[in-house]
């Protein structure tokens, strides 16, 4: 890149970043950041030190360090792992990202600080494995489904995959993986499974929070009557329908592939309509995380706010002139 697209480049990137310290979505996200913050710090603090529990990504690796050489601030450590994760990583990303991550890294490590020393007393290790799953999930998800950042992992994963093709799922595992090592030969097998027993609940609950509890079937139906079924959906379920040109592999006929979107409680009356008028259908079906659209999330639900349509004058009143 030159310098002088290079000037441009950052330009922009600065524009985009005044144009979101204007935007509601982004001061949103800054609060959730802020809550999420304080649950994950109570989870840490109160739940897995005192038992001894490692977690996954960089906060795992902090965890490490802070159990074989005592450290006086796991928030200290947490942000010193973060200061070369940036300087490498601060070109492959956004500028927006970046300062969002950075003020996420700031409000992170002051809350494991602020609430150090704060106990939650359980004796059951799989009772503190599954709590602390559900807090760090739910704390976690929250910031993850507006944009959110705490930085750490999620740099390492974009820079290996854009210097060197490594996958960013292969990142995730290996580092976790690691984690799981080293709260075994640091403590033992015992601790290493309650760790995998509480990341898995983590997981498991930040994609419940992410989807909000309200996951979606995608559908593909492949029918000799496309459009008497299109018309049952769209009058009997109230979804919208999409038509797909394709062609039959083995009879290489001209069909229409119905594709729609519907949740579960649509399913199964989406099957029984399918029964009777076309037990010979070939049906797919897939769950999807979210959809934002008519019937479903709007770009306000999410907390963005659409620019506003200025019309020219040589626009205006011409909406309805032919094309």
């Amino acid at each position: 890149m030159s310098k002088i697209a290079s000037k441009d480049h950052m330009r922009q990137e600065i524009r985009y970043l005044l144009d979101a310290f204007r935007t509601f979505a982004f001061w949103k996200t800054i609060i959730l950041m802020i809550i999420g913050s304080l649950i994950i710090s109570v989870t840490v603090n109160g739940l897995l030190i005192p038992n001894s529990f490692f977690d996954g990504g960089i906060n795992g690796l902090s965890l490490m360090v802070y159990y074989l050489f005592g450290a006086p601030s796991l928030g200290v450590i947490y942000f010193l792992f973060n200061i070369p994760i940036f300087l490498t990583g601060w070109r492959a990303m956004s500028l927006k990202f970046i300062f969002v991550s950075l003020v996420g890294v700031f409000i992170f490590s002051f809350a494991l600080n602020l609430l150090q020393g704060i106990q939650i007393s359980i004796k059951d290790p799989i009772m503190v494995a599954i709590l602390a799953g559900i807090m760090k999930g739910f704390g976690t998800g929250i910031y993850l489904r507006v944009g959110g950042s705490f930085g750490g992992l999620d740099i390492v994963a974009t820079v290996l995959k854009k210097k060197f093709s490594i996958p960013m799922g292969n990142t995730f595992i290996f580092i976790n993986a690691t984690t799981l090592i080293g709260a075994y030969l640091i403590y033992d097998l015992n601790i290493a499974l309650y760790t995998g027993i509480f990341m898995f609940v983590d997981g498991t609950v930040i994609e419940k929070v992410q989807t909000g509890f309200s996951q979606r079937k995608t559908v593909f139906i492949v029918s000799e009557k496309p459009d008497q079924i299109a018309e049952q959906v769209i009058k009997r379920l109230d979804r919208g329908v999409t038509f797909f040109k394709s062609s039959g592999g083995w009879s290489h006929q001209e069909k229409k592939v119905i594709y729609t979107v519907i949740n579960m409680i649509e399913l199964g009356r989406l099957k029984e309509m399918l029964f009777d008028i076309d037990p010979d259908a070939f049906v797919a079906i897939s769950n999807t995380s979210e959809v934002i659209g008519k019937r479903f999330l709007s770009w306000e639900d999410e907390g963005f706010t659409p620019p506003r349509k200025n019309k020219s004058p040589q626009t205006a009143g011409s909406e309805n002139q032919p094309v």
